[in-house]
C-alpha cells in the first residue's frame, strides 16, 4: 500500500527534475534548434505533471473518491494549456516554416484561442468550484503570444518577462514546482540578465533606447 501511494510523488518528482534540468539546457545552449527541442521536453514533463496530480493523486478525499474524472479547474487548466503548447513548440521545430514571421504569429493566435477556450471549460467539468488563478495561464499565454509577434527585442523581453512571473504565480499555487524553476530562470531570470545585458530602457521611458547621452556640442 505504501509502495503504491508513493508511486504518483516519485513520478511528480522526477517529471519536475525533468522540467528543471531541460529548462537549464534551454537557456545554456546557443543552439535554436536545440534550445527548442530543449523547451518542448520541458513543456510535455510540465503537461504530464499536471496531468498525474488531475487524474490520480487529486482523488484522495471523500467527495472525489469515486469519481473518475474529478475537476480541479487549475490542474485541468495545466493539462490542457500545456499539452497545447507542447503540441506547438513540437509542431515548429519539425516544420520549421512555421518559425516564420506570419505563420509565427497566426499559430500565436490560434494557441492563445485555444488555450482560452480551454481555461473556460475546465471550470465546467467535476465537482470543485471554479478558481481564479486557473486564469494564469491564459494570461501568461497572451503575453508571450505579444513577445513571440513583436519583431521588436525589447518588447519580447518584457513580454517573457511578465509571462514568467505571472506563470510563476499560478505554478506557485498549483505546487508545480518544475515549472516555477522553468519561469524563474528561463523566462524571467534570463530576460532580466539580457535586459541588463543589452541597456533595455525601462518602460517609463519609451523614446529611450538605451544609449548613453550625447555631450552637448
Amino acid at each position: 500500500m505504501t509502495s503504491v501511494s508513493l508511486s504518483p510523488l516519485a513520478l511528480i518528482v522526477v517529471l519536475q527534475l525533468i522540467t528543471a534540468g531541460a529548462s537549464i539546457g534551454r537557456v545554456a545552449t546557443p543552439n535554436y534548434i536545440v534550445a527548442r527541442a530543449y523547451s518542448t521536453v520541458a513543456l510535455g514533463a510540465i503537461a504530464a505533471d499536471f496531468a498525474i496530480k488531475y487524474f490520480w493523486t487529486g482523488q484522495a478525499d471523500d467527495l472525489t473518491m469515486q469519481i473518475v474524472f474529478l475537476h480541479r479547474a487549475d490542474d485541468l487548466t495545466g493539462v490542457l494549456v500545456f499539452a497545447v503548447l507542447t503540441l506547438r513548440t513540437l509542431l515548429i521545430l519539425c516544420v520549421g516554416s512555421l518559425d516564420r514571421s506570419l505563420p509565427r504569429r497566426i499559430t500565436c493566435a490560434v494557441v492563445f484561442a485555444i488555450c482560452l477556450v480551454c481555461t473556460i471549460a475546465a471550470q465546467y467539468v467535476g465537482v470543485y468550484p471554479f478558481r481564479l488563478v486557473a486564469l494564469l495561464p491564459v494570461l501568461a499565454i497572451g503575453f508571450g503570444c505579444l513577445g513571440e509577434a513583436s519583431r521588436d527585442t525589447i518588447v519580447r523581453r518584457r513580454c517573457v518577462l511578465a509571462l514568467g512571473c505571472i506563470m510563476g504565480v499560478f505554478a506557485f499555487e498549483t505546487s508545480a514546482w518544475g515549472l516555477l524553476f522553468k519561469n524563474l530562470s528561463s523566462d524571467a531570470a534570463a530576460s532580466v540578465y539580457n535586459m541588463v545585458k543589452y541597456r533595455d530602457p525601462p518602460p517609463w521611458a519609451p523614446f529611450s533606447r538605451g544609449q548613453p547621452l550625447r555631450k552637448a556640442a
